[in-house]
């Protein structure tokens, strides 16, 4: 049997925009939707001030909204700064939370490579092609990381290719 989903019943009036991949997100489980499954794009443009001022003013979670603050402050990493809102919305189970956590845990351990090319995959697939694009030629550019096999960069230059491909700039991609 299925399982029923409590949702908060605040819906903000103006939407936390996330301008990387176009989304207007207007609830506390459209934030977590959003974090979790783009975990890649976790950065300063969404684990800010901002992002705390909406979710006081929007949805009114004042509780949450300090706390998060706090965090902010504090300095405190992605993952525990996710894992508040995530524990915080109350739409996900003990066992999911865990996943989450141990989710988290494994893209810390990823070399920073590894993380910049998951992330440009993300753009990508999010049609963020000139973002994903920015990524894959930094990756290229920048000195060579040899604890990578070898056909990680391969791999880099394939999507690469593919990005320019969407763009309909075929020389481009053919080099």
């Amino acid at each position: 049997m299925g399982s029923i989903m409590l949702c908060h019943k605040k819906k903000a009036r103006e939407p936390f925009e996330i301008a990387r991949i176009q989304r207007r997100i207007y609830t506390i489980e459209e934030l977590c939707y959003y974090l979790c499954n783009h975990l890649y794009l976790i950065d300063h443009t969404i684990m800010n001030q901002q992002l705390c001022e909406w979710i006081r003013d929007e949805l009114e979670l004042v509780d949450l909204a300090e706390c998060l603050k706090n965090k902010l402050q504090e300095n405190v990493s992605k993952e525990q700064f996710v894992m508040t809102i995530l524990s915080a919305s109350a739409i996900y189970s003990a066992g999911e939370l865990n996943q989450m956590q141990d989710i988290l845990k494994k893209f810390k351990n990823q070399k920073p490579v590894e993380r910049q090319k998951y992330k440009a995959d993300n753009l990508l697939q999010n049609n963020s092609v000139k973002a994903a694009i920015a990524i894959y030629q930094t990756i290229l550019r920048d000195e060579k990381d040899d604890s990578v096999d070898g056909k990680f960069y391969g791999k880099v230059y394939g999507c690469l290719g593919a990005a320019y491909g969407r763009l309909f700039l075929y020389k481009e991609a053919a080099k």
